[in-house]
């Protein structure tokens, strides 16, 4: 059986930017997009915009790199970053392939948890864009994101 993770359909992403602020209430009680584990990009040549997230990997290098073990996986894959171990030196930013980590004003790591595996963003998303469910390496938003480039490239 594969983890659940988040998966995002592109075309259906309005860029309200919703999810981001739902994320960072329900994590920080504050609506600060700067305090959500999603980023919305946007990418005005093409008219989209995207929702990156962790998306779990395994093996995360992310807790490879980490130079003090502050980041671990937890129950359902999930990755827990420890802030008591946290120095905020940002090797874990640099390392991630996806460009899902970014620092809290404290410096810390913000890193998606799935919410414990009911993710909010999922549940409020107003245009159904964001899906939680079984995924594979080929179901990574990226990926997704420059098939869609390439599709409206050559065809448009």
């Amino acid at each position: 059986m594969r983890l659940k993770k988040i998966i995002i359909d592109a075309e259906k992403c309005a860029g309200c930017r919703f999810c981001e602020l739902v994320c960072s209430f329900y994590h920080e009680k504050k609506f600060n997009p700067q305090l959500s584990r999603v980023i919305v990009i946007k990418d005005d040549k093409y008219g989209l915009d995207y929702p990156i997230f962790c998306h779990q990997c395994d093996p995360c290098p992310p807790i490879s790199a980490c130079p003090f073990n502050a980041l671990n996986r937890i129950e359902h894959g999930v990755i827990y970053v420890d802030k008591q171990e946290c120095t905020g030196c940002s090797v874990c930013v640099d390392s991630c392939l996806f460009n899902a980590v970014h620092l809290d004003e404290n410096s810390k790591p913000l890193i998606c948890d799935l919410c414990g595996g009911k993710p909010i963003c999922v549940d409020k998303c107003p245009t159904t864009a964001l899906i939680f469910a079984e995924g594979g390496k080929d179901d990574y938003p990226e990926m997704v994101f420059k098939n869609l480039l390439n599709r409206w490239t050559i065809n448009g």
